[in-house]
């Protein structure tokens, strides 16, 4: 191999262990994530992880194939979080919301998570969209949901009417990585 920016770059990634982000030509498939194991003139192995930081195996990859490399970016930094913390993602919090049979079951939920104060929630809204986050406030008509996004940013606050709310996800696994890098983010796992 020659003495390029790209073959440094996956020598170091293999001397370290440094997550990278590979984008391929001719693929729909977006990124993969993890490190070079192996570094050849023609093809690299590459440990592979999946989104929520569990290793995926090890693909092998033509470097002539290879478009370009992300590192030491926001999204590289968040599956380095993952994949130190990754055990964390498989382990439910005990919160559970426990739901009555009247009308008002949405604002019963809202309520218990906004007592729970820490505890993530997707809520859907209108059947059609959905807004991750913390309940903030509630009173009987709205509540205020401190917003999460996918990599645990956050994204401020927003009203929304307790009548438009049609679904309420509690502990499944995509929260539970947003609530993993929002604690991260926040210096405080």
């Amino acid at each position: 191999m020659s003495t390029s920016i790209l073959n440094s770059i996956l020598r170091k990634s293999k001397e370290n262990k440094e997550i990278i982000s590979i984008w391929l030509y001719n693929t729909d498939k977006g990124s993969f994530v993890g490190y070079i194991t192996e570094i050849n003139e023609e093809y690299i192995g590459f440990r592979h992880f999946t989104r929520f930081g569990k290793q995926d195996g090890i693909i092998f990859i033509k470097v002539a194939n290879i478009k370009n490399i992300d590192f030491n970016d926001d999204y590289t930094k968040v599956m380095e979080c993952l994949i130190e913390y990754s055990d964390i993602i498989d382990k439910p919090s005990e919160f559970s919301i426990s739901l009555n049979q009247s009308e008002n079951w949405q604002f019963d939920a809202l309520l218990q998570l906004h007592k729970a104060k820490e505890q993530l929630a997707s809520i859907e809204i209108n059947g059609n969209e959905y807004f991750t986050g913390f309940v903030k406030d509630i009173s009987d008509e709205d509540f205020i949901l401190n917003c999460v996004a996918k990599n645990g940013e956050d994204l401020g606050t927003s009203l929304f009417k307790i009548e438009d709310v049609t679904e309420i996800r509690v502990n499944d696994i995509d929260d539970r990585r947003r609530l993993l890098l929002y604690k991260w983010r926040k210096a405080s796992l």
